[in-house]
């Protein structure tokens, strides 16, 4: 399982945003790699790197976060990022 979000409004926004509120808190019982089509898109109308400078989020959840342009890109991102979280054990939270 993972998520990949294309470039949307603010009800796009609020699922992403949902998504990775319960990530962060721990109520999933999974980890999910989170892909956002669009790098462009996603670095000009979110600055992700002033919530880990501001305190609201840690580096770790933004690096949660992975930036493609194309449909081929995320599949080889979620493909990876899923063998990887299943062999290192971390797809499952405490």
């Amino acid at each position: 399982m993972g998520l990949v979000v294309a470039p949307g409004g603010l009800g796009t926004c609020d699922e992403l945003f949902e998504l990775i509120t319960l990530m962060q808190t721990g109520k999933l019982k999974r980890a999910l790699p989170v892909v956002l089509i669009g790098k462009k898109f996603w670095s000009e109308c979110i600055n992700w790197k002033a919530f880990v400078d501001y305190g609201m989020i840690s580096e770790e959840d933004a690096n949660q976060l992975h930036f493609a342009d194309t449909a081929e890109e995320a599949f080889e991102y979620l493909k990876h990022g899923l063998e990887k979280l299943e062999a290192s054990g971390l797809s499952l939270n405490p």
